[in-house]
């Protein structure tokens, strides 16, 4: 962790109204998460318990995470309508995809439970971009190739 840069963000943000997610939204773009190192130098920093910060980290689980993850972040929609649709059947075959030859460490898979694109059902979203099972799957192959 940069501490130089984590005071560059703090003093972005320090005039805002609910600064602290916003700050926390910034370091974990900077780290991939969220260092537990991170949280103590804002504890002090900003005079927020660090309970308080981790209470809102844990409060916004989907936005933050306290685990490096991967490069590219795989979302896939687990709703009633991606269900019905078979998404389990596709969070199977991606998890098989990306188990191939022991990259799953440069992806981040996850479900969550509705990306609000139901029409287009089953759905996945690779880094912010919404796709169906089939191109989903070409796209994880693609990156993977790309490292």
């Amino acid at each position: 962790m940069d501490i130089k840069k984590v005071n560059e963000i703090i003093e972005k943000h320090k005039a805002e109204k609910g600064a602290l997610t916003s700050i926390l939204h910034n370091i974990q773009e900077q780290e991939g998460y969220l260092p537990e190192e991170a949280l103590g130098y804002l504890s002090d920093r900003l005079h927020i318990p660090l309970s308080e910060i981790f209470r809102v980290v844990t409060y916004f689980d989907k936005a933050f995470s306290l685990e490096p993850r991967g490069k590219h972040i795989i979302k896939v929609c687990q709703g009633t309508t991606c269900h019905l649709k078979h998404s389990d059947q596709a969070l199977i075959e991606i998890k098989e995809e990306l188990d191939k030859n022991g990259e799953n460490g440069h992806f981040y898979l996850e479900k969550v439970r509705c990306l609000g694109c139901c029409a287009e059902a089953p759905v996945i979203e690779i880094d912010g971009v919404m796709f169906d099972k089939d191109t989903a799957k070409g796209t994880i192959i693609k990156l993977k190739s790309e490292k």
